[in-house]
């Protein structure tokens, strides 16, 4: 452990130095305007543990002696606080001067003799300046009064500072910058800084909420995961697995800050480590006032009192962590027995079990009944925590529990992969109410159909089951299902397995009546949503997703709950997409992928990404694309509880094929015989044909966007079809398919499918005015990929007419698009070939048209005169123009197209 003179704040200096200095410029900028002009002046930067005041202020000085400037360090410890002129001694250079003030004073004035300097003024940092002996911190505080040199000191906030100290700020001596603790997104940045990659954004979350933002636990936790291993780059992303893994460094870290504490202290602190919070009423009886008042100054707790009874809890989570693991057992378990007996405790196992399930799984925690164990499971489940939820469950079943508890325990491993122990679990014959049974029946429904491919097994329940009683139910009164929820998750299968007319038709308008629970209805619009959204009925797919969110906030922890839930977003996105709203599809997925990341880490992080993924994909941002659709199948290969993978390899291979990644395009091709999720056929002869067309095999890759336009015609996906015949045109057959876009486009009555009709009867008709309005069009959905393409043709469309002018500007406008969206690859995109001005051309013409000379040129690019000379040459045949004076107006016309700005996503 660390000695009691390693104070947390030396500890981070020395660890955090090697770190690259990022998102924490305009913080640098701010105190250098402040302490780097030719007059001295003072800063004081303060903030909590770990958030970067000592970086900060030795970037300052850094900056500062680098611009020649004199500097000097001063570092404040609790050690040196005890012995006057402990921290200024090197300042303070004539012996005997630590016994005298005056002396003191005059010796670090002859010291830092600033008359005698050139280039600015000293600067004096002075690290951790609330620790400084009463002696340093009186020549601090003169030293700003004087203005003698400029300074700048660091203060932890709500740490106690000797008076003249805090007297920097508050007499307005000093202005004072506060660094916060570090966002998720600076987190992220900085973590991609380091280890030199791209970072799981469930990794990210992981890290930032267990640093609590502290850059300096944030540095300790990544070391610890490097050097034990759970932190690794796998397919190409780095991702936490495991819990976190304890080094002698990081224990030293956290113990130089638990040290502090006295035992009443540290045994209230522990009390919140094993029970995560308590009620600030009865951590008081537990406590006592004064020792909980001393851990809120000292910024150890914090008090929720949002809620109707404040609750407490510690503010740093490692702190917990650390606590736990150096526990006593024996103190563990009276611990355990003390937060059992407490009221609010007592009160969350009947009202809200989660917030102890992990009180309730120990070996001698609270005697509760296996009906609470189930119930607590099943709402660990829709929380997404499958892991606690299996561990509830065979708590559960261990004391006797029935049904509930396991459909609980066969959901939680169906969730986590383990879908052959599921079926064994869930296909015991056990008895139960009507109700139970129809729950059993709903998970085991979705383990054999999505898990274990048995399609025909996943529509036909077991005898006895509630979906068969109901059938014959239907039988008798003609043909309709009553509404149920096995009957409306029947209907999400039947759109699965490529049959979307008849999932809407088996959930009509009645499942919305006042007799239908929210339970049922949330299935319903689950299945409507995304059957509604390949039939090409989009509005009426956003509306049932509107209508799924609303009553989703009805349902608390029902069973398969989390399926739902993410097979209602993916529908939802799905609706946007094919509606052409991509900016609303982009805004929507980044809030459904924070909302699965507030969650407990499961399968769904992956469903989240792939949804991010699908709509980078969509707007033309490839390379982000690729990013995130690597997350989400490194995901799902472990877990996938929808049947999503293939379709995220699907678009995987098409991503990487439209950037010219052959070997990875050809890597991630899916195979095309799914076997239980058809639906995502056409996506699958999609990749194969951008895959096909990466290998310019061009003729394949366009039977191949037909093979996927006649797969889902055959399913009456008629929004998948039009993309997929679009997708023919992109590739060179237009001829054959203009007819099928304009009738898909007048049936289906959006810009997106209009925009698709025009842009085939323009290729086909050889339209290059028609195509650039296309290209306009599609740029205003922010479809930056189909715009490149039609710009594309709309160049080729041009030099065929032998418009020159008109071929070049179009061509550079492909250009543009195309290094916007990553640097793609479309057989439209590399035929441009001689018709867009390459770099340099235009480099050279650009300066042309300002007017300067051949020769300069050339001095200027390190040229010759004949090369520049053939540049212009080669420019003006391109914009088909023949003299200099036409280069400023044909320019500006390639300069009017470019995009649109993109927003970028997050991590």
């Amino acid at each position: 452990m660390g000695q009691p003179d390693q104070e947390p704040s030396r500890l981070a200096a020395e660890i955090s130095s090697d770190w690259p200095f990022v998102d924490r410029e305009a913080r640098l900028r701010t105190v250098l305007e402040m302490v780097g002009g030719p007059a001295p002046a003072a800063v004081v930067v303060s903030g909590g543990h770990g958030v970067g005041r000592t970086r900060l202020a030795q970037e300052v000085i850094r900056t500062l002696r680098e611009r020649g400037q004199r500097t000097e360090w001063v570092t404040g410890t609790r050690g040196a606080a005890a012995i006057p002129l402990g921290a200024l001694a090197h300042l303070v250079p004539v012996a005997g001067a630590s016994s005298d003030p005056t002396a003191a004073w005059q010796a670090m004035a002859a010291a830092l003799d600033p008359d005698g300097t050139e280039g600015g003024p000293v600067v004096v940092g002075i690290d951790d300046a609330h620790l400084l002996d009463d002696l340093s911190a009186t020549l601090a505080h003169k030293l700003v009064l004087t203005r003698m040199a400029s300074v700048v000191l660091t203060v932890c906030t709500g740490a106690k500072a000797p008076d003249v100290v805090a007297a920097l700020w508050k007499d307005r001596l000093a202005p004072r910058v506060e660094l916060t603790p570090w966002t998720r997104e600076q987190v992220g940045h900085l973590l991609t800084a380091v280890l030199g990659g791209t970072v799981n954004s469930r990794t990210t979350e992981f890290l930032w909420n267990t640093s609590h933002g502290s850059v300096t636990f944030l540095h300790e936790l990544v070391q610890a995961g490097r050097e034990t291993a759970r932190l690794r780059e796998v397919d190409g992303a780095w991702r936490w697995e495991g819990d976190i893994a304890r080094t002698e460094r990081l224990g030293d870290l956290l113990q130089a800050e638990l040290g502090e504490l006295t035992a009443p202290e540290r045994e209230a602190a522990e009390l919140l480590a094993v029970g995560g919070s308590l009620e600030l009423g009865d951590w008081v009886d537990l406590t006592s006032p004064g020792v909980i008042a001393s851990l809120e100054r000292r910024g150890m707790v914090i008090i929720d009192q949002s809620a109707r009874h404040p609750v407490a809890q510690l503010t740093q989570p490692l702190h917990a962590w650390e606590l736990r693991a150096q526990m006593p057992q024996t103190t563990a378990r009276r611990l355990r027995s003390m937060l059992t007996t407490s009221p609010s405790v007592q009160r969350w196992m009947r009202e809200e079990p989660l917030r102890v399930g992990t009180l309730l799984i120990q070996p001698d925690g609270p005697a509760v009944e296996p009906s609470v164990l189930a119930r607590t499971a099943r709402q660990a489940n829709a929380s997404s925590d499958h892991a606690l939820a299996e561990q509830l469950a065979r708590a559960a079943l261990n004391g006797g529990a029935g049904t509930t508890a396991i459909t609980a325990l066969a959901e939680a491993l169906r969730w986590q992969g383990r879908h052959a122990e599921a079926e064994h679990v869930a296909s015991e014959p056990v008895p139960g109410t009507l109700a139970e049974r129809q729950e059993l029946t709903i998970t085991r429904m979705l383990n054999l159909f999505y898990g274990l491919g048995a399609v025909a097994q996943a529509f036909t329940p077991p005898t006895g089951a509630p979906s068969t009683v109901a059938d014959d139910r239907a039988h008798l009164s003609g043909g309709r299902r009553p509404p149920d929820p096995v009957g409306a998750l029947q209907s999400l299968l039947s759109f699965a397995a490529g049959r979307p007319q008849q999932a809407v038709d088996r959930a009509g308008d009645e499942w919305f009546g006042p007799s239908v629970d929210a339970y049922a209805q949330l299935w319903t619009c689950a299945a409507r949503t995304s059957a509604l959204a390949v039939l090409g009925r989009t509005e009426e797919a956003v509306v049932s997703a509107a209508r799924g969110w609303t009553v989703l906030e009805q349902c608390r922890d029902e069973v398969e709950l989390s399926t739902a839930r993410a097979a209602l977003a993916q529908g939802e996105l799905l609706a946007l997409e094919l509606s052409g709203r991509l900016r609303q599809a982009r805004v929507r997925a980044l809030e459904l992928h924070r909302a699965t990341l507030a969650r407990a880490s499961s399968a769904a992080d992956g469903i989240s990404a792939l949804g991010l993924g699908s709509v980078a994909l969509a707007t033309g941002h490839v390379d982000r694309a690729i990013r995130w659709l690597t997350e989400a199948a490194a995901r799902l290969d472990r877990s996938d509880p929808l049947g999503l993978l293939q379709l995220c390899r699907a678009k995987l291979a098409q991503a990487h094929a439209l950037l010219g990644h052959h070997e990875s395009a050809r890597a991630f091709l899916p195979r095309i015989d799914l076997p239980s999720a058809r639906i995502f056929e056409p996506e699958l002869f999609l990749a194969h044909a951008w895959a096909a067309a990466a290998d310019h095999r061009e003729e394949e890759a366009a039977a191949a966007a037909c093979r996927a336009a006649s797969s889902a015609a055959g399913m009456g996906q008629l929004a998948l079809e039009g993309r997929a015949l679009h997708t023919a045109v992109r590739l060179g057959r237009a001829t054959g398919v203009t007819r099928r876009l304009r009738e898909l486009a007048e049936e289906v009555g959006s810009r997106l499918f209009d925009a698709f009709a025009r842009h085939a009867e323009a290729v086909a008709g050889g339209l290059g005015e028609s195509l650039d309005d296309v290209a306009t069009e599609f740029e205003s959905l922010d479809a930056r990929l189909l715009a490149a393409d039609a710009a594309a043709q709309a160049s080729e469309a041009h030099a065929r007419a032998g418009h020159r002018r008109r071929a070049t500007i179009s061509a550079a406008r492909a250009v543009g698009l195309s290094r916007a969206s990553g640097g793609i690859h479309t057989p439209a995109l590399e035929r441009l070939g001689s018709r867009s001005l390459t770099a340099r051309e235009l480099q050279v013409a650009e300066m042309a048209a300002e007017g300067v000379s051949n020769r300069s040129i050339a001095h200027k690019l390190e040229l010759s005169v004949r090369t520049v000379e053939t540049h212009l040459a080669n420019a003006y045949a391109k914009l088909g123009i023949s003299t200099r004076a036409a280069l400023p107006e044909a320019l500006g016309a390639m300069a009017g197209t470019s995009s649109l700005p993109y927003y970028s996503l997050p991590y």
